[in-house]
């Protein structure tokens, strides 16, 4: 080797066992580690090894993905399932309120019925004493303040009423007017002549 091939070739340092030199060559003189590290090509067992690995973690990770997806979409039908019977419960539930209320009054209109007959016999009673004249054909009722049948959160209801001796032609009716009140809780009903 001569002075200017030595002194153009840089000093290297083995990998291996960490001798410097400066020859030429490719390989540690000491203990023949080449200095320059080869790309190696993976060995055929290596790369179907790896691909294995790879098409495992995919089809893991597909898996994964396709049971989210099926979760999800059991719970939105889990979710759609429990507010149909949620609406199912709410309409049976408005049902049976409306079917009570609906009870409720059909029972305050047989109580206005009944004050309704007994205003009638009262006033029989009292043409049959020449206190009114008669004869008396039937009652109507009319609800004042505080009397419709439909105010469920009332606890009284206050009538006028006409105790009907004649009926006009024009499909108007006179009579004696009468007072009525009627305890819904109760189920009592009260009258006056005069009201």
């Amino acid at each position: 080797m001569t002075d200017n091939e030595a002194e153009s070739t840089p000093t290297r340092i083995c990998r291996k066992c960490s001798a410097a030199s400066t020859s030429p060559g490719e390989f540690c003189p000491g203990c023949g580690t080449p200095y320059v590290r080869r790309s190696r090509r993976p060995s055929p067992k290596v790369a179907l090894v790896a691909a294995l690995v790879v098409l495992l973690v995919a089809g893991v990770t597909a898996a994964i993905a396709v049971k989210q997806h099926q979760d999800g979409l059991a719970g939105d039908r889990a979710a759609a399932a429990a507010e149909r019977q949620d609406r199912r419960e709410r309409d049976a539930a408005a049902d049976a309120r409306e079917r009570a209320d609906e009870a409720e009054r059909d029972v305050r209109r047989d109580l206005v019925e009944a004050l309704e007959k007994q205003i009638t016999k009262d006033a029989k009673e009292n043409v049959a004493d020449d206190l009114l004249e008669g004869p008396i054909k039937y009652t109507s009722c009319t609800a004042t303040g505080g009397g419709s049948t439909d105010d469920l959160t009332a606890l009284t209801g206050t009538f006028e009423c006409i105790a009907v001796n004649e009926e006009n032609s024009d499909g108007t009716a006179s009579g004696y007017r009468y007072a009525g009140t009627a305890e819904w809780d109760t189920g009592s009903i009260t009258w006056k002549l005069g009201g």
